[in-house]
C-alpha cells in the first residue's frame, strides 16, 4: 500500500509541482511590471480581437505608428511597431483596382525613379505589375498580422473577455510552464518511475525537464510573451503533445490534432511527420494500419484547409501567411534573395554553435558578458545537448526523433533572419524537445554529469532572461549594432 502511494503522490504531484515551479520562475524571470500589462507586440491579441469582431484585418494603424502630425509634434521621431504586414489596395485611372505591395529590388528602386512603380500583386502567381504613377487614382493601406494564427486562438476566450488588455506575457508564461508538464508526464509513462522520487529514472526526468524549462532559449522565449516568443512557445507545447500522442502510435487522431495545431502556430513543424510515421508503421499492420492513418490524417486534413481558407481569404494565396509582406527593413533582401536561401545558412549555423558573448563596450567595464543581438551559442545555453552523443540505450524512436528535429531545425537554418533579437539561439526551441526526448530515452540523462551540464546551461539563460527586457542596452553589444553581422544593417 505505501509503494502504491508513492507512486501515485509521484503521478499527481510531480506534474503539479513542475507546473508551479516553472509558472513562478518565468513570472519572476518576467517580473511584475510586464506581468501587468499587454506587451509592446500583443500582435496575437489584436488579431484574435479582429475576427471577435468580424475582420481579417486590423483596424487602423499598428501602435507605435509615427505619423506626419506626431511627428510635427515632437512625440515621436520614426516607427517602433515591429513585424506587421502591410498590403496596399491602388485605384487606378480606368477605375479597377489591384492589391498588392511595393517591389524593392534594385532594379525596381530604380525603375520608380523614372516615374513607374513595380508592384507585387497578391495571389499565387506573385504576378510583377508595372504601373505609371499618374494612373494611379489612391492608395489605400490594410494593415494584417502575418504570423500563423493558432496562438491567437489559444488567446481567444482571454480576449473575448478582457480585450485588448490581455496579458499576453502572463499567458505565454502559463503556456510555457505546462510544456513541462507534457513532457514529465511522458517520461514517467513510458519509462516508469519504479524509484518514485529516489535516485534513478524518476530524478532524471526531473532534471530533463529543468533542462528544458530553465537550461535552453525556453527560458527567455518563455518569460517575455511577445508575438515571435509566445508563437514559439505555443508551437513547442503542441509539438510536445504531439510526441506524447505519437509514442507507440499512441493516440493517431490526437496525433494529428496537436501537429496541425503545431503547424497552425509554426508551420515549418510540419516536419516533424516522420516520428508518427515510423511509430504508425513499426506498430501497426493490415487494416489497423489503415484506420490509424484516417485517423491522423483527419484532423490535419480539417485544420489545414482551415488555415489556408484563413489565408486565401485574406491574401488570396492559401499558403502565404503574410511574411512577404512584411514592412521591415529587411524587404529588399527577401525579395532579392529570398526569404529562405542557402546564403543565410552560415550566419544561422555561427549563431547556433560558434557566437560568443565579449565582457567590453558597455558601463560594465566587462564585469558582464554582452552578446550580439543575433544570440549567443546554443552550446552556452543548453550544454546538455552534448549528452546526446552518450544516448545509446536501445530506443525504436531514435531515429524518428532526430530525423524529424534536423527536419524541423532545417528551414530556420535557412531563413532570412537569425532570430534576432534573442540572448540565445531562440530558433532551438522549435527542435528542442524532439533532441531531449531522444536524450533522455537513449540513457544519456542518467550520465552523472548531465545535471551539472544542466546547472552550468540555466546560470547562462537566467542571466540572459532575467536582464534581457530589464536592461538590455547592457546585455547586448551596441557598437557596432549588429555584430557580428553589422553589414547586414548598411
Amino acid at each position: 500500500m505505501r509503494e502504491r502511494t508513492r507512486l501515485l503522490d509521484r503521478k499527481y504531484l510531480a506534474p503539479l509541482a513542475a507546473f508551479l515551479i516553472a509558472l513562478v520562475g518565468l513570472c519572476f524571470l518576467a517580473g511584475p511590471k510586464r506581468l501587468a500589462k499587454p506587451s509592446h507586440d500583443n500582435h496575437y491579441v489584436h488579431l484574435a480581437s479582429s475576427w471577435l469582431d468580424g475582420q481579417l484585418s486590423h483596424e487602423g494603424k499598428p501602435a507605435g505608428y509615427c505619423t506626419p502630425e506626431l511627428r510635427r509634434a515632437k512625440q515621436c521621431k520614426h516607427h517602433s511597431y515591429d513585424d506587421w504586414a502591410r498590403v496596399w489596395t491602388l485605384e487606378l485611372r480606368d477605375g479597377s483596382q489591384v492589391r498588392g505591395f511595393p517591389c524593392k529590388t534594385s532594379e525596381c528602386l530604380a525603375l520608380k525613379r523614372t516615374g513607374t512603380e513595380a508592384w507585387l500583386l497578391l495571389g499565387v502567381d506573385h504576378e510583377l505589375r508595372e504601373l505609371s504613377r499618374r494612373d494611379i487614382v489612391s492608395r489605400e493601406e490594410t494593415w494584417y498580422v502575418s504570423f500563423p494564427p493558432g496562438p491567437a486562438l489559444a488567446m481567444l476566450p482571454v480576449v473575448a473577455v478582457r480585450g485588448l488588455a490581455t496579458r499576453d506575457v502572463l499567458l505565454t508564461c502559463i503556456f510555457a510552464a505546462l510544456i513541462p508538464v507534457v513532457l514529465l508526464r511522458l517520461f514517467d509513462r513510458e519509462r516508469g518511475t519504479p524509484d518514485g522520487w529516489g535516485p534513478g529514472r524518476g530524478r532524471e526526468h526531473l532534471w530533463a525537464i529543468a533542462a528544458w524549462t530553465f537550461a535552453s532559449p525556453a527560458a527567455f522565449v518563455g518569460a517575455h510573451g511577445r508575438v515571435w516568443f509566445t508563437a514559439q512557445i505555443c508551437g513547442a507545447l503542441c509539438l510536445c503533445l504531439y510526441i506524447s500522442m505519437s509514442w507507440n502510435c499512441r493516440r493517431p487522431a490526437l496525433a494529428g490534432l496537436f501537429l496541425a495545431l503545431a503547424v497552425s502556430c509554426r508551420p515549418h513543424l510540419a516536419f516533424a511527420l516522420p516520428l508518427f510515421v515510423g511509430e504508425w508503421w513499426r506498430e501497426t499492420s493490415g487494416r489497423e494500419r489503415v484506420v490509424a492513418a484516417l485517423r491522423f490524417a483527419t484532423p490535419l486534413a480539417l485544420i489545414g484547409a482551415a488555415l489556408m481558407a484563413h489565408n486565401y481569404a485574406r491574401f488570396e494565396d492559401p499558403v502565404e501567411f503574410g511574411h512577404r509582406f512584411l514592412d521591415i527593413r529587411w524587404q529588399q533582401r527577401m525579395q532579392e534573395v529570398g526569404m529562405f536561401s542557402t546564403e543565410y545558412f552560415g550566419r544561422n549555423v555561427r549563431c547556433l554553435f560558434s557566437l560568443m558573448p565579449v565582457w567590453r563596450d558597455g558601463p560594465w567595464d566587462g564585469l558582464g558578458p554582452r552578446v550580439s543581438i543575433h544570440g549567443s551559442s546554443l552550446l552556452l545555453g543548453a550544454p546538455w545537448v552534448l549528452a546526446l552523443g552518450l544516448a545509446r540505450e536501445r530506443c525504436p524512436q531514435r531515429w524518428g526523433l532526430l530525423l524529424s528535429a534536423l527536419a524541423v531545425a532545417l528551414p530556420s537554418l535557412l531563413y532570412q533572419n537569425s532570430g534576432q533579437l534573442q540572448f540565445s539561439y531562440r530558433f532551438a526551441v522549435d527542435w528542442l524537445p524532439l533532441v531531449l526526448v531522444a536524450i533522455v530515452f537513449g540513457g544519456g540523462a542518467k550520465r552523472p554529469w548531465f545535471p551539472l551540464l544542466v546547472v552550468l546551461g540555466a546560470a547562462w539563460e537566467l542571466y540572459g532572461a532575467w536582464w534581457f527586457g530589464r536592461r538590455p542596452g547592457q546585455l547586448f553589444v551596441t557598437d557596432p549594432m549588429g555584430w557580428p553581422f553589422e553589414d547586414e544593417l548598411k
